[in-house]
């Protein structure tokens, strides 16, 4: 999740200023204005984040006090004299702007929690099989693919002349929603019978099996709790568009990776909540006493109701005064997907993300079983991992927003195989069981994780062209998703042959070492599937000047655009009805979506 910094309209055109003064077109508005942007370039680290003022008269005002304050103290103000000395351009954490920020904050806590609770909730509470829960957080990843319709709500469909901050209220209004529906809804009984301690005894009969069909009526609120959190992010992800755009080439990127340490704050609390008050030993915990399931949820709803009046209050964006076309917007998205130098990234994004999400159905239970992780630990590592990810957003927004964007996706993409494989091994084999261990390798591997989601959201600062910013974001982000769903069914249905079965308790529980080899040979499958992905980095652009080279030199393709629309089209509706049947106590059982068979309901 993103989050604004600037505010555009449309009249006041500053995006398409800005990129024609660098042009050099010769207005002499234009020109005034350039020695503020050379001030900004020599010194970029010192760029302010600025919102839009509340009026077109406003912001007229900023710009000419910008120029003109530029122009005459050009010889001798440092690099921030634009921003800075400008009385009119405000912070972020104002009154009537804290919204987003604290926006941004929150939606990150409602995401980390929602996939932060799978863990102990339907492994442990629900004690369903490794590929339903994994089936299940696909599914719950699902409405990330809706990132594309989103886009497009937000570009060209304003509510009363606003295109972004309605959205970014109904948002919190959906997730509340959902919170509702889960806070009000009785827990049944676990799955496992329980010790006098609390803890599960796995090897008896489950006391309470009739709990698995009760799972969609936490399952679907859950998707609809995710699909309002990321309306919200698009809505804000739009803003942040527009708004790096006007950064200076030097500097550009610097606003997202400061809102992205904004959020990680977000994950950050939102794992210490989940680790403190979900560490019941129902929840595969360590404590005696804590929240329930309903009780963290009604937490959740109180925090999103509060957000509600405040996206209302304390969120500002022009009006809109015309509106746009969306059938002109259509046709030029459709020219943009035509692009080579866009459709390219696209495919690399659903190829990349495919192979990097195939995973072993064994995963969940070697963390359980093995490993013995627990929600604590689990979530302190988690919290471990957000404070070394805001440190490396902040090591690279410094020192390395010039480096070989190919370069660095391989180095991250060999980096996370590597720290995630030592300890996994170790597990497997019993040379090393031990959680703290165990969870090691979730630190190591923040780093080259960040610097992945941190290159992808430069390459679509740079693709995104004025006026798309929601659709581009949103069309990325719905192309490379929707490899996630093909990919997990292909997981199921690809591990579910091994035999014995990898997603069976009563595996781990007797440890054999042919189980172990066989668990061990499906992680090795997985690690080269993700290493795979890197031969389709020739279509990642290497850095900002090589995105402009392709959007001027390559020509446009009809072909090439229906390939990588046609690709995902075909392909998530397979993903979503296999994700569907194994997530279903009737059909999970059939051996072509992973299952161990249905005969022993015949």
């Amino acid at each position: 999740m993103t989050g604004p910094v600037l505010f555009v309209d449309e009249e006041s055109s500053i995006s398409s200023e800005h990129r024609s003064g660098s042009a050099g077109t010769g207005s002499p508005e234009r020109t005034q204005s350039s020695p503020c942007k050379e001030l900004q370039a020599t010194s970029p680290e010192n760029v302010s984040v600025v919102i839009q003022p509340s009026s077109k008269h406003d912001l007229e005002n900023q710009e000419s006090g910008c120029r003109g304050g530029a122009h005459h103290h050009s010889a001798h103000l440092p690099g921030k004299a634009c921003c800075s000395k400008c009385a009119n351009c405000p912070s972020i954490w104002t009154w009537r702007t804290c919204g987003l920020p604290l926006g941004g904050f929150f939606l990150a806590f409602l995401n980390s929690a929602a996939s932060s609770i799978v863990y102990g909730f339907f492994l442990g509470y629900m004690g369903l099989d490794s590929y339903v829960l994994m089936s299940i957080a696909a599914l719950m990843k699902l409405p990330q693919v809706f990132l594309l319709p989103f886009g497009m709500l937000t570009d060209c469909l304003p509510i009363f002349g606003y295109n972004r901050k309605p959205y970014f209220v109904a948002s919190w209004i959906i997730c509340g929603s959902a919170l509702l529906v889960m806070s009000l809804r009785p827990l049944p009984a676990p799955y496992y019978c329980q010790n006098p301690d609390g803890s599960y005894d796995t090897m008896r009969p489950p006391c309470n099996p009739s709990i698995h069909a009760d799972k969609n009526w936490y399952v679907f609120p859950l998707f609809i709790l995710v699909a309002g959190v990321q309306l919200g992010c698009v809505a804000g992800e739009g803003l942040l568009l527009e708004y790096s755009q006007l950064e200076p080439i030097q500097c550009r990127g610097k606003m997202k990776a400061e809102f992205t340490i904004v959020t990680m704050a977000g994950s950050l609390v939102s794992s210490a909540v989940v680790g403190v008050f979900l560490n019941k030993k129902e929840y595969l915990g360590t404590f005696d006493w804590g929240l329930s399931f309903r009780g963290f949820t009604a937490l959740c709803l109180v925090l999103a109701t509060c957000l509600i009046p405040i996206s209302l209050f304390c969120v500002q964006e022009p009006k809109k005064l015309k509106r746009p076309s969306c059938i002109g917007h259509v046709k030029s998205s459709w020219n943009l997907v035509k692009s080579k130098g866009f459709s390219t990234v696209l495919l690399f994004a659903f190829v990349a993300q495919f192979f990097n999400s195939i995973s072993t159905t064994a995963g969940p239970l070697v963390r359980s079983q093995w490993a013995g992780v627990r929600v604590l630990q689990q979530q302190l590592f988690v919290m471990g991992s957000m404070l070394v990810m805001m440190a490396a957003t902040w090591f690279y927004k410094v020192y390395l927003l010039q480096t070989c964007w190919r370069k660095a996706i391989f180095i991250a993409t060999v980096l996370v195989t590597v720290s995630d494989s030592i300890p996994t091994f170790l597990t497997i084999f019993d040379v090393v069981r031990n959680q703290y261990f165990f969870l090691g390798e979730d630190i190591l591997s923040a780093v080259p994780t960040t610097a992945l989601a941190l290159i992808y959201s430069l390459m679509v600062i740079e693709l995104a062209e004025p006026g798309q910013e929601g659709l581009c974001f949103g069309l990325i982000g719905t192309v490379q998703h929707a490899s996630l769903p093909i990919s997990t069914a292909l997981s199921n249905q690809v591990f579910g042959l091994f035999k014995p079965s990898l997603s069976k308790l009563e595996n781990y529980v007797t440890d054999t070492p042919a189980f172990r080899t066989t668990v061990a040979l499906s992680f090795a499958l997985a690690y080269g599937a993700s290493l795979l992905g890197m031969c389709a980095l020739p279509l990642v652009p290497r850095q900002k000047a090589d995105v402009e080279r392709r959007k001027k030199e390559w020509s446009p393709s009809s072909i090439m655009a229906i390939l990588v629309l046609e690709i995902p089209t075909l392909c998530l509706p397979y993903g979503v009805a296999v994700l569907l049947l194994s997530s279903q106590p009737s059909t999970a059982c059939l051996r072509w979506i992973g299952g161990p068979g249905c005969e022993h309901l015949a």
